[in-house]
């Protein structure tokens, strides 16, 4: 039988209108729903309205690895319904086009969506996650996060200022823990604020105050220090997480590679901003979690054909069920190689269960047409 070309057109535009209505959707909630999880971190760290955009322009390419995946799996299920509902597929059937004409078009989508999500996850997603970092790393240097009349922690430092007027602060009081065996508690009548963004650092230029430092010696554990002028200064890129090496999930894939092959080399890891087992779970978490579009495919199909009533419904309900499956199982999957050994290919998991669970789908399928 020839390819039914028309036919695999019409399906197709069916399953775009609903993947791109249901995109709409979870990209919102998803979105929303993080950007109000981070917005107290965000306000501390000197948020403005105007980093709105830059925000959630970065959360919509870190969240799109996740939303592109669920939302085509929603298109498949109620595409499907709908047209088993309206007696679509029994007028397929009945012309001779059985399962295999069925899939083609949604299989073909579901290989173009994968190839597009390989390339969020690759490249596009462990960007956004460092463009986040930056974006916090300005909003600290901006000093907007030192507000007067409330204690402002800073890392491992509390800053105290009774007022403020741009960069000029007046009643200063600054609680240093950094190094835990000589703490010390600076007060100071008045100070300016400098910002050096090249550098990443704050400095304080304290007038008029003494400092009290406890430790620093097996007879003296206790001084006090006077002074007309005192400049503070710490590094921003330690305390936003910016120093030293980055976290696997906001590395490039070749320096993703890289560490992991000094990890199994026995290289030392006491750089490593995560526990070493979690870098290569996160690199085969990257080739193994862009398969799940073309997943959605083999098991979306043959679920969504079946003639049920409230048929938008029973997809939206199938829709839940299967992504939070695969995701969850995702999630064990990562949890057991970090924490209990288990090899990193385990996160592949998902991807066999969901692949055999289609192919069962569509040998059942193809028996009942």
């Amino acid at each position: 039988m020839r390819w039914p070309r028309t036919l695999s057109l019409y399906v197709a535009r069916e399953i775009v209108a609903y993947t791109l209505l249901g995109l709409l959707a979870i990209s919102m909630v998803m979105v929303t729903r993080s950007l109000v999880r981070v917005l107290d971190d965000l306000l501390g760290a000197g948020f403005r309205f105007e980093d709105l955009a830059t925000v959630l322009g970065l959360l919509t390419s870190i969240l799109a690895l996740y939303a592109l995946p669920v939302s085509f799996l929603f298109g498949v299920l109620l595409a499907m319904g709908r047209m088993a509902a309206d007696v679509e597929i029994i007028a397929m059937r009945a012309c001779g086009v059985g399962i295999r004409g069925l899939l083609l078009p949604v299989g073909l989508l579901g290989l173009v969506l994968s190839a597009a999500t390989l390339q969020l996850s690759l490249e596009a997603e462990p960007a956004a996650r460092r463009g986040m970092a930056a974006a916090v790393r300005t909003m600290v240097l901006r000093g907007a996060s030192v507000e007067p009349g409330r204690f402002n922690t800073i890392g491992e430092r509390t800053v105290w200022v009774d007022e403020r007027r741009d960069r000029r602060l007046r009643g200063i009081v600054i609680a240093d823990r950094s190094d835990p065996e000589r703490p010390f508690v600076v007060f100071a009548e008045s100070g300016e604020m400098e910002l050096d963004e090249e550098r990443a650092e704050f400095l304080l230029r304290l007038e008029r105050g003494d400092v009290h430092i406890e430790g620093g010696g097996s007879e003296e554990r206790y001084q006090r220090l006077t002074f007309e002028r005192f400049e503070y200064r710490f590094d921003v890129d330690a305390l936003v997480g910016n120093g030293g090496s980055r976290r696997p999930r906001e590395m490039e894939l070749d320096e993703l590679r890289e560490t992991v092959k000094r990890i199994e080399a026995g290289a030392a890891t006491g750089s490593l901003r995560e526990v070493p087992a979690s870098y290569p779970v996160h690199l085969q978490q990257r080739w193994a979690m862009p398969m799940a579009p073309a997943l959605f495919a083999l098991v979306g199909v043959p679920l969504g054909m079946q003639r049920k009533r409230g048929a938008r419904s029973w997809g939206v309900i199938l829709c839940a069920v299967l992504a939070f499956g695969y995701y969850a199982l995702q999630s064990f999957g990562e949890l057991l190689a970090i924490e209990s050994g288990f090899p990193p290919a385990i996160v592949w998991m998902p991807n066999v269960i969901y692949g055999a669970l289609g192919v069962v789908l569509l040998t059942r399928a193809h028996r009942a047409s």
